[in-house]
């Protein structure tokens, strides 16, 4: 039969390993998102005038729609 002790640096180690574990899982997620906000980005650059405008955006609103940093008021584009 085997007997377990858990002394405080066991009990730190386990916490410390399930700290890194949260922290590469977040950076992960954070590089996803922005992989995911890269490809929107450039799929709406790729876009003409007329169709960004036919969604209701202007060439220099793509980054800020893309990372919902843009209030939704309707835009109106100065011709």
């Amino acid at each position: 039969m085997s007997t377990t002790f858990y002394t405080p640096a066991t009990i730190w180690v386990r916490s410390r390993g399930s700290g890194l574990i949260t922290i590469v899982k977040a950076r992960w997620r954070s590089y996803l998102a922005r992989q995911i906000e890269r490809a929107a980005i450039i799929q709406l650059q790729r876009m003409s005038d007329r169709q960004l405008r036919d969604i209701g955006l202007t060439r220099s609103q793509i980054e800020w729609v893309v990372r919902g940093e843009l209030d939704h008021r309707p835009c109106t584009p100065h011709y």
